[in-house]
């Protein structure tokens, strides 16, 4: 019957799999059904995934048996957070193991077989499968800060106008105006005139104090009006219904807001309040009486809103009732920063899933610099960074490397030629959290050919990263940004009311521009704000108010789909993460839409990057997704609440009841127990019996079983999220085009001082 196998499944060129996203794949040949069972990962690191899997084999012969089995294998996945699919570019099965198998010389025909077949079958599917089965991620040793901002409180509609520091007046070109050219808002005055204007398309406020009293005006001179219709041509805005009350700060600040006096709910069974009238994520602890409010990530208490007494808290003191929110209810929105819960726990992972793309090696970067480069030291590193440049760049030990969009490069000097690295520095990794290039750790060179560079960055160069058991966002710190002739931000953490989505990482609040304010197209001395969130040409998804909860979705509840305010030079860039999109000589990992709807089917090509193709889809697997098999492989399988093992001589045997309650402890501890050692070895001895333990690994195969239902619970919950409707209608097209960019793709033309 092994023989059978082998020499069948040459067919496979032939057999097409659904890519639904659904597991077992079963793979139909002439001679027989071939089906691989979800697999379970072992380890993830870059883009680099070891997993094993369960197998059957059933023959086309009358009265053919199946036959169980079990593979390991080691594989490159490329990823597209925008989409949360996956695909399997290359895959090395590293060993396979059937009861009745024990030949070494056919053993090895079957790896080498299966290594070349199954890439060419395995549709993308989804990380969120990954994350729920992979084990806990690795905890980072980095000194955030968390001290609060200033956190203010209004009773009314609001907007928080940020300055980065005291106000900075510089020229608009040909215009007669100056702006306030170090804030994302457009602040404008005639010459040295002492009547300010605050404006976008929908209303205009107008003060003789920046931070003085802005009121309303609905006289706002006709030129500047014109200026700001002419750099957002065709991008309507609806005016509200109330307009919002100017608060200005010029140092780094929170805004939470409450439409009227604060409206507290409670969470049902818990001694937990929630403020349902506001946009915050703002809630009470009826025991102690005292007020949490989530920003960033990091919790903060005090014990009213007006007073502005704000202290820190972290996700592991909190009070118990926090973890206990139920999944599916309108707070469910902050469990991913509440140590312990599951949903923090994913986080964590999702945090360390890369985006992946290649790079032509012959793409070019173009650095600019205000002046001669100048550069500063890092304490406690090696790293000296250029303060005056146009992106990231670095010099270490003489040598010099710059990060353009999530790409290295490197040169013989500070003004290049610069040229596509083939490995980043190690000293990066060293970095500390308070030096203003500290993200770009984050952006990694996996391997390399004489044509393209294969790269990734995890979401930690986006300003995600990963404290003690969750997330939080922006490093805490406030970094000085260049002002000479060119005005250049740096990443920063406060300010945008920022919040933890599982499906799109963080996301602008409400209470940011109160959905009215937009970015003007002056902004920043990238052109349009860039640099405020780390990457030049990055910009956080906006989202409006969102109630019903991110996890196990209630159907026919509004609210929670991504607004694109504007496609290109304001919030969002195409209203998504993925910053390779769209620059020179990158190509992103991608899967074309079709792959992601049922009904179809992709077959990878032979070069790793390119899309896939589209062709019709085969029948849907038929089998439960049931079957496990453990780092020894051994074969196991769940029939309702009973664990059966498969035994050499082709049977089921009872191996136990699945306990009454089970599950993943996200608590556990980081060492693995001594029955699951961190590390397989590559190969095994093909003729060594089948082990029979003494005792039926049953708690870890109840823990694998509700990764796994957990995996298809984040798909569907996905998949719901993405279908809900908008709370509130998209008021900018997505067809704009984007802003002009220099030759790297990567960056939009620097906004110059008029002097």
């Amino acid at each position: 019957m092994i023989r059978t196998l082998l020499t069948t499944l040459t067919f496979l060129s032939a057999a097409l799999l659904a890519a639904q996203d659904q597991w077992p794949l079963e793979i139909p040949t002439e001679k027989g059904l071939l089906t691989i069972y979800q697999p379970q990962p072992e380890s993830y690191e870059g883009n680099h995934m070891s997993a094993r899997a369960a197998v059957q084999w059933k023959g086309n012969e009358p009265g053919a048996e199946p036959i169980f089995g079990a593979i390991w294998g080691e594989g490159t996945l490329e990823v597209d957070r925008d989409s949360r699919m996956a695909t399997l570019s290359m895959l090395n099965v590293t060993d396979a193991r059937f009861p009745s198998l024990t030949d070494p010389e056919r053993l090895a025909e079957v790896k080498a077989f299966l290594s070349a077949e199954i890439p060419k079958h395995v549709a993308p599917f989804s990380i969120d499968r990954l994350i729920a089965s992979l084990d806990d991620g690795k905890a980072e040793d980095a000194n955030y800060s968390t001290a609060p901002p200033n956190i203010l409180y209004r009773d009314r509609p609001s907007v928080l106008v940020l300055i980065d520091g005291d106000p900075i007046w510089e020229a608009m070109e040909d215009s007669g105006y100056e702006r306030v050219v170090n804030s994302p808002f457009l602040i404008a005055r005639k010459g040295k005139s002492n009547t300010l204007y605050l404006g976008s398309q929908s209303l205009w406020y107008t003060a003789t104090d920046v931070k003085g009293l802005w009121t309303l005006t609905d006289k706002a001179p006709q030129d500047l009006q014109k200026l700001l219709a002419q750099a957002e041509e065709g991008q309507a805005v609806e005016k509200p219904e109330t307009p919002p009350e100017v608060v200005v700060s010029t140092k780094p600040a929170e805004l939470l807001q409450t439409e009227g006096k604060p409206e507290l709910k409670t969470v049902e069974g818990l001694g937990i309040l929630y403020v349902a009238n506001s946009p915050n994520d703002i809630l009470m602890d009826i025991n102690g009486q005292a007020y949490y409010v989530l920003l960033s990530g990091r919790w903060y208490s005090a014990k009213s809103l007006e007073a502005g007494d704000w202290s820190y808290v972290s996700s592991e003191k909190l009070p118990a009732d926090f973890a206990q929110i139920p999944e599916g209810s309108d707070k469910d929105v902050v469990l991913a920063s509440v140590a312990g819960t599951q949903a923090a726990r994913e986080a964590v992972l999702d945090a360390q899933i890369p985006q992946t793309a290649k790079v032509d090696r012959n793409t070019k970067l173009e650095v600019q610099y205000d002046g001669q480069p100048k550069f500063a030291a890092i304490d406690g590193s090696e790293v000296e960074y250029a303060e005056n440049s146009s992106v990231t760049v670095l010099r270490i030990k003489g040598k010099y490397y710059a990060v353009d969009n999530g790409v290295w490069f490197d040169a013989p000097a500070a003004t290049g030629p610069w040229t596509v690295s083939t490995s980043s520095p190690k000293e990066v990794k060293d970095l500390p959290a308070d030096a203003p290039v500290y993200n770009v750790k984050y952006v990694e060179v996996y391997d390399s050919t004489p044509d393209v560079v294969y790269v990734g960055y995890t979401p930690g160069y986006l300003g995600t990263y990963i404290y003690g058991p969750t997330v939080i966002y922006g490093t805490g710190y406030y970094y000085r940004p260049w002002y000479g002739s060119v005005y250049y931000p740096r990443p920063c953490t406060w300010g945008f009311n920022m919040h933890y989505n599982p499906w799109t990482g963080w996301s602008m609040g409400f209470t940011f521009n109160y959905g009215w304010f937009h970015f003007s197209t002056w902004g920043g001395g990238y052109g349009c704000c860039g640099g405020w969130w780390g990457p030049p040409v990055y910009r956080p998804p906006y989202h409006p108010p969102y109630h019903g909860g991110y996890y196990g979705h209630r159907p026919g509840v509004g609210g929670g789909n991504t607004i694109n305010i504007d496609n290109s030079t304001n919030i969002n860039v195409g209203g998504r993460n993925n910053i390779y999109r769209d620059r020179q000589g990158v190509t992103p990992s991608r899967p074309a839409a079709a792959d992601r709807l049922p009904g179809k089917e992709t077959r990878p090509t032979d070069r790793p990057g390119q899309r896939p193709e589209t062709k019709p889809a085969t029948r849907p697997a038929t089998k439960p997704n049931n079957v496990y098999t453990d780092r020894e492989g051994n074969v196991y399988r769940r029939d309702k609440d009973n664990w059966q093992q498969y035994d050499v001589d082709g049977k089921w045997r009872d191996a136990g009841k699945a306990p009454a309650t089970g599950g993943r402890d996200v608590q556990r501890p980081e060492t693995r127990p001594a029955d699951r050692p961190t590390e397989r070895p590559s190969t095994r001895p093909a003729e060594r019996p089948q082990p029979r333990p003494t005792s039926p690994p049953v708690q870890q195969l109840e823990r694998q079983h509700n990764d796994r239902s957990r995996g298809q619970q984040r798909v569907n919950s996905y998949q719901q999220y993405q279908t809900r409707p908008q709370s509130r209608p998209q008021t900018r097209p997505q067809s704009r085009p984007t802003p002009s960019r220099a030759p790297s793709g990567g960056r939009a033309t620097p906004t110059r001082r008029g002097r």
